[in-house]
């Protein structure tokens, strides 16, 4: 099995020092991470569909191999909430597919408001979703994590994305990757997002939490060949330390790329 991991984000001025030299410019940060890792959430898609030159811009600052997961833009999922979105779908994966082989997943992220009671408009509206193009569909009403609802994406070639956040009990999560018939599964780290305000070390323990992973993750459906996964700095207080960790929990050899410490001038 191919673990893809990383961060959801690139741009954390916090991490200089530890993710960063600390001399590193904002327009470096992307080239400077994919140094380390091989994978990027990127949440700014979420907002809006990025222009295809922005897109062919982010893709040349990394080397092949590297792998872009985007989240689909929020006028889709939160403010139409899928209905009549086929025109700004289409666009959404227009401009996705400037990547080219470095796209790695889409992410269509929903709330809590969108309940199990939308199924009928979740159902309507995947044929607008092309399905030769990985795609991961993230609820936030545990309703939805049901054998049938992932059977329906599945189907047509797309994920039920699993998180670890407290809006999903985790009992419901190993049973997704267990009986998927894909080849390909969306995992998230996601924390409360009220736990911390600074993001440059680690400053919450999850090693029962990852090693509960593992387990999860080595018991996963034999089919399954690649995972991408994405880890956000409110689960622990500082993501990249937590794809590390993940990385050594996994048994995948990961090294470190040497960084120049901030030093005080006090």
């Amino acid at each position: 099995m191919e673990f893809t991991l990383g961060t959801q984000g690139w741009s954390y001025a916090e991490w200089a020092g530890t993710m960063y030299d600390a001399a590193t410019r904002p327009e470096q940060f992307l080239r400077s991470y994919a140094e380390e890792f091989r994978s990027v959430e990127i949440d700014s898609t979420f907002y809006g569909t990025p222009a295809p030159e922005r897109v062919r811009k982010w893709a040349a600052a990394v080397p092949d191999g590297f792998a872009f997961s985007c989240k689909l833009a929020r006028e889709i999922t939160h403010e139409r909430r899928l209905l009549d979105v086929r025109g700004l779908v289409a666009e959404f994966y227009d401009a996705m597919a400037a990547f080219g082989p470095k796209l790695g997943c889409v992410l269509a992220q929903f709330d809590a408001s969108f309940t199990r009671d939308q199924e009928a408009d979740l159902r309507a509206a995947l044929d607008a979703f092309p399905s030769g193009v990985r795609t991961a569909f993230e609820f936030r009403d545990p309703a939805w994590y049901a054998p049938e609802i992932q059977e329906l994406l599945e189907d047509r070639g797309f994920a039920l994305a699993v998180a670890d956040a407290p809006f999903v009990p985790r009992e419901l999560l190993a049973p997704v990757l267990q009986r998927t018939t894909l080849e390909y599964a969306y995992v998230r780290w996601i924390g409360d997002h009220d736990a911390f305000t600074r993001f440059d070390a680690v400053q919450r323990s999850r090693e029962d939490e990852i090693a509960w992973w593992e387990k999860a993750l080595r018991a996963a459906a034999p089919r399954l060949k690649r995972v991408f996964g994405y880890v956000n700095n409110h689960y622990q207080g500082h993501s990249p330390a937590t794809v590390r960790s993940l990385y050594a929990a996994l048994g995948i050899a990961h090294e470190r790329p040497a960084r120049v410490q901030q030093t005080s001038l006090f």
